[in-house]
């Protein structure tokens, strides 16, 4: 017994020792990388829908008698990813630039995926909800409606795109169409079709095959997203994709769009990217397209250059759409 008890205390005092370092380590990353968590005025885990909740990032810097807003939406496939991943390094600069420039930026929460329950439509339905639930406090918040953009990374710049392209929006007696300043899209997949039959799934799928079947059946990453085995019922597959596949939804009408992804991404193809630009080039839609040499998803491999440059490209894009 007390050999016992003294390998639970030195298991404790391991664990909370594990525990404070990551504590330390985030800190650090936090401070180091100046994200916006640290600066300003910050309103977190306001709740907008539900149990659903949404940050707001206030300007450091009074520009505007309204302030214009930057909705901000994570990545994480669909299945996981927080609010809080603004302040991840990504796309700091950007965030603290627009808010020295007088913008405030809103990052909400949405709806994951679960085991056999799709994340659609209501992660969609719940940005329409974020955004809904921002008009309504426009006034409390000093906020310029009329003065909204976009900024979407991965599976957020997916659900980004399908607020901003498609005519009417998913549930039109809920709803009114927003008219978005701009939207930008940093490597998000346009088409579900192409990303389900890319290489990295099949390659994923033949490594899945290789784990027993108990331990196999919590990281099939399809019936999550699908919430049904695929390969079951191909008619609701070619359903989902035509209904949530935004570049299925360009119009000559659509607010300008920026693109940027790396050209070695190994989860959403660049050629996802490339696509969605000349679709728009063809339509005239004002588009700006960033392709980065030998980076990868999340912008992994990318130098300091490359990082400087992206935060550059966010926050003059949003400067340039102003609409006074």
């Amino acid at each position: 017994m007390k050999k016992l008890n003294s390998f639970l205390k030195y298991t404790l005092i391991i664990i909370t020792a594990l525990i404070v370092i990551a504590a330390l380590c985030f800190t650090y990353f936090i401070f180091k990388n100046e994200a916006p968590i640290t600066t300003g005025d910050i309103e977190f885990g306001v709740p907008y829908k539900n149990d659903q909740k949404l940050d707001i990032y206030h300007p450091t810097k009074k520009v505007y008698e309204n302030s214009p807003v930057v909705f901000y939406i994570h990545g994480g496939a669909w299945i996981t990813g927080n609010k809080i991943t603004l302040n991840n390094g990504r796309f700091n600069g950007a965030a603290n630039t627009l808010r020295e420039k007088g913008y405030t930026i809103i990052s909400p929460n949405y709806t994951l995926a679960e085991k056999q329950k799709s994340p659609f439509p209501d992660c969609i339905l719940d940005i329409y909800e974020a955004v809904e639930w921002t008009k309504k406090h426009a006034d409390l918040y000093h906020l310029d409606t009329l003065n909204m953009g976009l900024l979407g990374e991965s599976a957020g710049a997916h659900i980004a795109m399908m607020l901003a392209f498609p005519d009417t929006t998913l549930a039109p007696h809920r709803y009114k169409k927003t008219n978005f300043n701009y939207l930008i899209d940093v490597y998000g997949p346009s088409d579900l079709e192409g990303i389900y039959h890319s290489g990295l799934i099949d390659q994923l799928d033949s490594t899945l095959n290789k784990l027993p079947p108990s331990i196999r059946a919590h990281f099939d990453l399809k019936q999550y997203v699908f919430g049904f085995d695929p390969s079951r019922d191909t008619l609701k597959v070619k359903d989902m994709f035509t209904s949530y596949s935004p570049v299925n939804f360009l119009n000559k009408n659509l607010m300008p769009v920026l693109i940027i992804h790396g050209k070695e991404d190994q989860i959403v193809p660049v050629d996802q990217s490339l696509s969605l630009h000349s679709k728009l080039d063809r339509l005239g839609v004002p588009n700006e397209l960033h392709l980065l040499d030998h980076v990868n998803h999340g912008f992994i491999n990318a130098s300091k250059e490359q990082k400087e440059a992206t935060q550059a490209w966010i926050s003059n894009f949003v400067v340039k759409w102003y609409k006074k």
